[in-house]
């Protein structure tokens, strides 16, 4: 893949972010990004790297935990606060790491998705969208935007003739609320909806213990005139067309699969969790 480009400080505001942040950490005895990364409970050294030369901007809790890393004093706080509100008002809508997978998405044939935390983004609801991004504190125009966004995606499985989507989804966020349980009921009975379809096929696999699945959420693109291509959700997308690590994943969908339930049962369980989220309704 191509190596992202170079930011100036001077023109762009995420750059500034970055190049703040990475003064901080050198200053406070970190000479390497995988030495810093360690420190950061959940976040590893390619975060640490995109947030230094402006490719992403960090979440609020990759910005605490670096600032309590750093020891940062409550001036240095205050100033990555005011150039985090700065760089944020500078994002696009559809962030840069999220691109190469926009890119190959429209022409899958097939979309494999492992669903271990929130919907799959081509089967979320504008509300359930709006609402997620609310949670990861963008504020409402940004959240508006980048839901409008993301419901655009599902346009793809439209034709049944175009894109067959297989999504696997974990039971409990089927009662994780995001946003109401309004939102929730709405979001739930747009999968049933989308389950009629022929060319999408929705199972869930019930709640247990520890197996393969807890590694992470992804999906996987294939098609003819695309690589099969892995999107790793993590705590930001990474995407990769190389052969092995596409083969490693399609070989654990697999796996995951085989703990699903029936289509039939799924709907079923699916509508279990709708009942409940009415039930909690006001």
């Amino acid at each position: 893949m191509p190596r992202p480009p170079i930011r100036d400080p001077k023109k762009d505001p995420r750059a500034l972010l970055g190049r703040a942040l990475k003064r901080l950490r050198l200053a406070a005895g970190f000479t390497t990004q995988a030495a810093f990364a360690a420190r950061l409970d959940g976040h590893g050294e390619d975060s640490v790297q995109k947030a230094e030369t402006g490719n992403q901007v960090p979440t609020d809790d990759l910005v605490l935990r670096w600032l309590n890393a750093c020891d940062a004093s409550d001036v240095d706080r205050e100033l990555i606060a005011d150039l985090v509100e700065y760089a944020r008002e500078a994002d696009p809508v559809i962030p840069k790491f999220a691109e190469p997978w926009l890119d190959v998405e429209p022409q899958a044939s097939i979309i494999h998705a492992w669903a271990l935390d929130v919907i799959p983004g081509q089967l979320q609801t504008y509300d359930y969208a709006y609402s997620l991004f609310r949670l990861h504190r963008f504020d409402d125009d940004k959240s508006a935007a980048k839901a409008t966004a993301r419901v655009k995606r599902r346009a793809i499985l439209d034709d049944p003739d175009s894109t067959r989507m297989t999504a696997i989804l974990y039971e409990p966020l089927l009662r994780r609320l995001v946003g109401t349980p309004e939102i929730m009921v709405e979001q739930l009975e747009h999968l049933l909806q989308t389950m009629d379809r022929p060319n999408v096929v929705i199972q869930v696999v019930r709640e247990a213990g520890y197996f393969l699945g807890f590694v992470g959420q992804f999906q996987i693109a294939s098609g003819r005139t695309i690589p099969d291509t892995l999107n790793m959700i993590t705590v930001e997308d990474q995407t990769t067309n190389t052969p092995a690590v596409v083969d490693r994943a399609i070989a654990l969908f697999e796996d995951i699969r085989g703990y699903a339930l029936s289509v039939t049962e799924s709907r079923a369980l699916i509508l279990e969790a709708i009942k409940r989220w009415k039930s909690e309704q006001e």
